[in-house]
């Protein structure tokens, strides 16, 4: 009776192994599959100081990173585009440094624009000028595919260059009040502002952030491969 009981347990506690196994696959999988972007547009892809940045709040930079990587891509193979997105350089992949590019800028400018508000800094004339400059040449080089995918509306993309123009405001001004600083110095890449960055939070949301298959938001390019 006892033995009936041992093996009854073990039954049990096999199933139970291979349901809870059987569950971390499924959700392991499901973490791995491309996220819709146009259907995840309010989730957030990543937290600056406490601020909630969401997927819409970045397509600006998908937008212009993707049309600059494409621009490439059409020259080095203009019939097979998505070929360049895998191509291996610098110890990564072009599609992998244009996502860290994408990510890289919007923590930057949300940081600068943070700064341009505390600030209360506003464009002059001129600069509004040349922000308006800006926007022509970036809707005029979009790609056909770009305008008939976009999820967000025109009006948004145009507020965001808008608070990017802000935050190279307020990234010239932190310049020139810093000793021994240069403008490119404080770009997202740059090494004044990665030590500024010491004192601020930075947190990726993985589990959306890694889903995303940057060169096949607002282009096409269905064959291109997921890389965390």
């Amino acid at each position: 009776m006892k033995k009936k009981i041992l093996f009854g347990c073990k039954i049990v506690i096999f199933i139970g192994l291979a349901v809870a196994v059987l569950a971390y696959g499924v959700h392991s999988m499901h973490l791995r599959e491309p996220l819709d972007y146009a259907e995840n547009l309010d989730t957030v892809a990543v937290t600056v100081d406490g601020e909630d940045i969401t997927l819409r709040d970045m397509y600006f930079y998908v937008l212009y990173e993707e049309r600059v990587v494409e621009d490439a891509a059409v020259i080095y193979d203009e019939s097979q585009t998505r070929r360049f997105w895998n191509v291996h350089t610098n110890s990564s992949f072009v599609q992998e440094e244009a996502k860290e590019n994408i990510m890289g800028m919007a923590v930057h400018d949300a940081v600068f624009y943070r700064m341009a508000r505390d600030w209360q800094m506003v464009l002059t004339s001129d600069e509004k000028a040349t922000l308006e400059h800006r926007r022509d040449d970036f809707w005029a080089d979009l790609y056909d595919v770009q305008w008939d995918t976009l999820p967000v509306s025109y009006d948004e993309i145009n507020v965001a260059m808008k608070h990017a123009a802000l935050a190279q405001k307020a990234q010239q001004r932190l310049t020139d009040e810093t000793d021994g600083a240069s403008y490119a110095g404080y770009n997202w890449d740059g090494a004044d502002y990665k030590r500024m960055m010491q004192d601020h939070t930075v947190k990726i949301n993985k589990k959306v952030w890694n889903r995303v298959i940057i060169g096949n938001v607002s282009l096409r390019h269905d064959t291109l491969i997921s890389i965390d």
